[in-house]
């Protein structure tokens, strides 16, 4: 696995998960993405043998002058849609912080949401549960990745 693209709008998580990628895996092109419009652009644009996606993030890259726009609460959904929309094969992991995903009536659950994905995207491998103070979430993402590389294998 060579190139990786991690789309994540939360600084500390983005890193963490730089940081294991780069030390557990053989990552030779490691690309972070801030928001859905420039993980939807860097996603377009290049060609990753992995995805790592967050769910729920800003509209645009936050900086010292702008804070981002309104969090999107189905920002990934929304790169995996266009993605496919637009044939763009880039095998993607959903890392998560969250349990429950949108507003009142279009409110869902992580495990409504996974069975969501799977149904609708072919590209699609699973979800990572991402909690800062457990590292449960590195064994679910190796697990993930794992069948990545056997199901390439075979």
């Amino acid at each position: 696995m060579s190139a990786v693209l991690i789309v994540e709008d939360d600084e500390d998580k983005a890193e963490r998960l730089s940081e294991y990628m780069i030390s557990k895996y053989i990552v030779a092109d490691l690309k972070l993405a801030r928001s859905l419009q420039s993980g939807l652009r860097l996603a377009l644009a290049g060609t990753f043998d992995l995805m790592l996606l967050d769910m729920t993030m800003t509209n645009y890259d936050r900086s010292l002058s702008e804070d981002g726009g309104r969090p999107h609460h189905f920002a990934g959904r929304e790169i995996l849609r266009r993605l496919q929309r637009e044939e763009v094969h880039v095998p993607a992991i959903v890392v998560t912080q969250l349990g429950r995903f949108g507003e009142e009536a279009e409110q869902v659950t992580l495990s409504e949401l996974k069975e969501e994905l799977n149904e609708r995207f072919e590209d699609y491998l699973g979800t990572v549960h991402y909690q800062s103070n457990v590292d449960d979430w590195k064994d679910q993402l190796d697990e993930l990745i794992g069948q990545r590389l056997s199901a390439r294998g075979s």
